[in-house]
């Protein structure tokens, strides 16, 4: 005869039975990396690269590996190495400039490092491969991936990736772009051009001489839409003005080591103290940080894995240029913002950009 449960005890049962099915369900939801009810910090996902494998050589410095090869299709073109120590000069220098101009993005302008912010959690390194590229300088990638290299054992390690064309010459600020690159993708998860290449173009200048092309402020909606939202690199004679109305002088205040950073020839790094707008830069970062994480809760999307179509959708256009005028009003001189153009830009946005509540 089966054996049968009494009234009571089969509520029990079918009661015990709904919370296992409820607890595996709710380990199912939190282990989905692109679940809206929880933030992926420190996601990294595992990838096979037969190129990157076949760079075998490495030199480490602070948190950047600089990967590269001497033989084989993206071998270095030059290995000169004048100070006899082991490591191509060219490799040497690339370490150099990035951790020179990491040095002026955290400690001079304020910036925090990627590597210290949620999303990048689990990043070990910044890999920086040197590669025979075919079109472009470098390129910096905004996930974190486990490539598996030969020389990081079994288990493998989470870093970020930058790749750089194998033949520049040591003055080329490719190196310090890329990396600027990983610290927008820390901030927010916004990838307008205007934005990422615009303020990539303005921080070349904490390295090269001077200070960059400035552009006239556009007055109306449509010309900020037809001249600064469908622009790249050249978007930057915007950001160089905006930086010069907030910082007139427009001089870092560099310790005496880091101004005197020079590459293996002894060149110097740093060709000068001008850079206008770090304050303001800084702010516009601050302001998207904000701006990211409310885009992503508002779409109850995760904050730290969008999809690429979303990332790069014009439909954040808006937004992001009315946060970068709320950081230009924080960050702006008395005098800057008595500017005729200045107040019609600010009042154009408060028309134009700013959310209707």
């Amino acid at each position: 005869m089966p054996f049968l449960l009494s009234f009571p005890h089969r509520l029990i049962a079918i009661y015990a039975v709904a919370i296992a099915i409820a607890l595996v369900s709710g380990r199912a939801l939190s282990a989905d990396p692109a679940s809206p009810q929880k933030d992926t910090a420190g996601y990294c996902r595992n990838e096979t690269s037969r190129v990157l494998s076949g760079l075998d050589r490495i030199h480490v410095r602070d948190e950047f590996r600089i990967i590269y090869a001497t033989q084989g299709p993206h071998a270095l073109p030059n290995v000169r190495d004048i100070n006899k120590n082991g490591i191509p000069d060219q490799v040497e220098d690339i370490a150099t400039q990035m951790v020179t101009a990491r040095r002026i993005y955290s400690q001079v302008i304020g910036l925090k490092q990627p590597l210290s912010m949620p999303r990048y959690a689990r990043v070990k390194s910044i890999d920086v491969f040197l590669l025979n590229m075919k079109k472009g300088n470098g390129l910096a990638y905004d996930e974190v991936i486990n490539y598996r290299l030969g020389f990081d054992g079994g288990d493998g390690r989470c870093t970020l990736r930058i790749d750089l064309k194998n033949n520049l010459p040591r003055q080329n600020v490719s190196p310090a772009h890329e990396l600027f690159h990983l610290y927008q993708y820390s901030y927010s998860m916004f990838k307008a051009r205007w934005f990422l290449e615009g303020t990539a173009r303005w921080a070349e200048y904490a390295l090269r001489p001077g200070a960059g092309p400035q552009k006239t402020l556009p007055a109306t909606g449509e010309a900020v839409r037809s001249q600064v939202f469908s622009q790249t690199y050249r978007a930057s004679g915007l950001w160089n003005r905006l930086a010069v109305i907030t910082d007139p002088l427009g001089r870092l205040h560099l310790p005496q080591a880091l101004a005197e950073m020079t590459y293996v020839d002894g060149s110097t790094v740093i060709h000068d103290d001008i850079l206008h707008g770090p304050a303001f830069i800084l702010a516009v970062f601050e302001e998207l940080e904000r701006l990211s994480i409310s885009v992503s809760s508002r779409n109850g999307w995760n904050r730290y894995n969008w999809k690429e179509t979303d990332q790069k959708s014009p439909v954040h256009d808006e937004e992001i240029f009315h946060a970068v005028m709320r950081a230009l009003q924080k960050s702006a001189t008395p005098v800057g913002l008595k500017d005729r153009r200045v107040k019609t830009l600010i009042e154009m946005d408060s028309q134009s950009f700013a959310p209707k509540s």
